[in-house]
This record gives structure tokens, sequence and C-alpha cells, in this order.
């Protein structure tokens, strides 16, 4: 019984170690989106299979249909951490969301980025059918 004990705490342990982590993370990522933000719009796009090989978080900020600056999630779990990505700057947000030009990158990188160039659009689009402009 009393090792049952122990092994209950050590879970207990670790959970809060993950939670503690998850959170530190979290606030380099806002932090990292801040950063961008104010260079224009942003979007963040997720892309590739949750267990299979990970997931590729590509945040965009555009500023008249191009990309003005990029940040991707790397590295492992919760030790994960948002650097620049300069491939996607200077791209028009119509090539990235038909997937264009993006042969280099990794396949759930192109996701992740024609996911927050989609999203990208259809706030323009949304905004543009709220204020009755067209271009």
């Amino acid at each position: 019984m009393e090792v049952l004990i122990y092994i209950l705490l050590l879970i207990a342990a670790m959970w809060v170690f993950q939670l503690y982590f998850a959170a530190k993370q979290s606030m380099r990522f806002s932090k990292s989106l801040r950063e961008i933000r104010a260079l224009g719009r942003t979007a963040v796009g997720l892309g590739g299979f949750r267990y299979r090989g990970g997931r590729a978080f590509v945040a965009l900020a555009e500023r008249d249909g191009v990309v003005v600056g990029a940040k991707l999630l790397v590295g492992w779990t919760v030790f994960a951490s948002p650097v620049d990505f300069p491939e996607l700057v200077g791209r028009r947000l119509v090539d990235l969301a038909a997937g264009q030009g993006m042969d280099t990158l990794r396949k759930k990188e192109q996701a992740a980025a024609k996911m927050a160039a989609e999203v990208l659009l259809k706030e323009e689009k949304l905004n543009e059918s709220d204020t009755g402009h067209t271009e």
C-alpha cells in the first residue's frame, strides 16, 4: 500500500511539472505573437499529426495580402520554442493558401502555413462583406 502512495505522488508531481512547462511554453509563444502582431493582422495555423511526427504551429502576420512576419514553434513537446520563419516573409497569402512555393518546407509546416493564410484570407473577406467594400 505504501508503494502505491509513492507511485501516485510521483504521478501527481510529474503532472504538475507538465502543467508548469506547458504554461511556460504558452507564455513564450504568446510573447512571440505579440512581436509579430505589431506588424499586421495575425493568424496561427496547425499542421501535422498529433502522435506521428508531431505538430507544427506557424504564426503569420500580414499587411496588404503579403506576409510581413512569421514564427514557427520548433522543439520537442513542452520544450518547443518559437523561432523566426523568414522563408514565408514576403510571400503572398493567396500563394500560401494555394500551397504554392513551399516545396522546401516540411509537410506539416506547409499545412500550418496554408491554414494560417486561409484564416487571414477568410477574415479579410468577412471584413469586406461587413463594410461593403470590395477591391
